[in-house]
């Protein structure tokens, strides 16, 4: 349990903040790559905290899977991409409004009526 919290700033790290690009009215999802400086704070997170070898099948296994986690964390929200197709700018107030009441609206479709 001590490990795994303490690899929540370190997921906090490999994840930047994620922007849209607004070009000629349109929106576009920005292609997301792990940086040298991610993989190596994998690399640490997978040697240092977790105990892994390099040598381990496990340790590649583990930076793989970090990785792959720190990419899916950094894809855009499909809320947060209507909104930003609606004309709201990601990051403002309006835009934080929009994702929390379409994110509610979803969610509220989705229950089932018992």
């Amino acid at each position: 349990m001590t490990k795994t919290l303490a690899l929540i700033p370190v997921l906090a790290a490999l994840v930047a903040p994620l922007g849209i690009a607004h070009a000629a009215g349109t929106t576009e999802t920005p292609t997301i790559t792990i940086t040298a400086a991610q993989t190596d704070a994998a690399r640490r997170v997978c040697r240092d905290t977790l105990g892994l070898a390099p040598a381990n099948v496990d340790y590649a296994a583990c930076v793989e899977s970090l990785k792959t986690q720190a990419t899916a964390a950094r894809q855009p929200q499909p809320e947060a991409r209507a909104c930003a197709e609606m004309g709201h700018t990601p990051g403002g107030t309006d835009h934080h409004q929009c994702v929390a009441h379409l994110a509610a609206a979803v969610g509220h479709a989705q229950t089932p009526l018992n």
